[in-house]
């Protein structure tokens, strides 16, 4: 079992090293539409909120489970 669980483990990071690695071009956004000088940017203050909540979720988990 702790043979199986390492080679997930590295298979894991292996992969998530190559995919950070692997150069992709890629376009943030699409181009802006010429003479929208404007328009609505979103509301960025929700994504900040979900992000935080998220990270704290993560680091709640991470401090549960290295307390035991």
């Amino acid at each position: 079992m702790i043979r199986l669980s390492r080679m997930c483990a590295a298979l894991f990071l292996a992969a998530t090293f190559g995919l950070a690695v692997a150069p992709m071009p890629v376009a943030a956004q699409e181009p802006a539409a010429e003479g929208g000088e404007g328009g609505e940017s979103g509301r960025p203050v929700d994504g900040y909120i979900a992000t935080a909540i998220l990270a704290f979720l993560a680091l709640f988990v991470v401090g549960k489970s290295a307390r035991r």
